[in-house]
């Protein structure tokens, strides 16, 4: 089996030698954008969960306001809970 050092056309050999780089390169390119497309899927999943998460408890922070705001207007929600702090601080287990 003859070598590329060994072919008679020296052209011949430059567009083989040319042609093995740019393979090589095309599969070098090609195993780089793979390993980028799954970084990029794990990172957008791992920001979709995050947001979703904070989106929860944004959701949770705007009702607990919404309700604190309400208990002060009303004197009746306001005395019951002033009941179950008292009695979750007392220690005490239903």
């Amino acid at each position: 089996m003859a070598s590329l050092a060994h072919t008679g056309n020296p052209s011949l050999q430059y567009l083989m030698v040319r042609a093995e780089l740019a393979q090589q390169s095309f599969q070098y390119t090609e195993f780089v954008i793979e390993m980028l497309t799954r970084l990029g899927q794990r990172v957008a999943a791992l920001v979709g969960s995050t947001v979703h998460r904070m989106a929860a408890a944004h959701r949770q922070a705007v009702q607990d306001r919404m309700f604190w705001e309400l208990a002060l207007t009303d004197h009746r929600l306001m005395a019951e809970l002033h009941a179950i702090q008292d009695y979750s601080e007392s220690g005490q287990v239903g």
